[in-house]
């Protein structure tokens, strides 16, 4: 019985999700525009909608493409929808932020090492490039910070590789 959770089957749990996570966005949606009369967040609505549907996907038939995209879209969502409903500025180091995220947590749920990499270089990118954009530094320091770490990431990355072809 892999086919069922407590005997309900998957399938049933998954068009249950598709229906829930529907109506929730699609009240959520009319709540956005209608009284918090703000038109750019029901994208940001949809895609959390989206995303948690994806990842109950994952969770029910163990897919790690689903649980990557489901995190993405979750994260970008709720970033999204934090950054336009409180005015932040630079609206697009969010995004980069949820990249990051979603590929952590896609690491601490299926052990894939790439994923972590991910991370560390989107979030220590998106990091540097919100300090230059908020002028905290400026534009020498900001490259010669930024190169020194793609150089020692780009090392890291090519030694793990080699160790991993020799122990093939």
């Amino acid at each position: 019985m892999k086919g069922r959770i407590l005997g309900i089957k998957k399938t049933f749990i998954l068009k249950l999700s598709v229906i829930l996570n529907l109506i929730l966005a699609c009240f959520f949606i009319c709540f956005s525009i209608f009284y918090l009369k703000n038109y750019f967040l029901w994208f940001f609505v949809f895609c959390f909608f989206i995303g948690l549907h994806c990842l109950i996907k994952s969770f029910l038939f163990k897919l790690d493409s689903s649980c990557y995209i489901g995190f993405f879209l979750m994260f970008l969502g709720l970033l999204g929808f934090l950054s336009y409903y409180f005015d932040f500025l630079f609206k697009y180091f969010f995004i980069m932020i949820a990249i990051s995220l979603s590929s952590l947590m896609t690491f601490l749920f299926t052990h894939q090492k790439f994923h972590a990499f991910i991370s560390v270089l989107v979030l220590i990118s998106a990091t540097l490039s919100y300090l230059y954009c908020l002028k905290i530094i400026n534009l020498a320091i900001f490259l010669a910070i930024y190169l020194i770490f793609l150089f020692i990431f780009s090392t890291v990355c090519v030694i793990l590789l080699i160790r991993y072809k020799k122990n093939k």
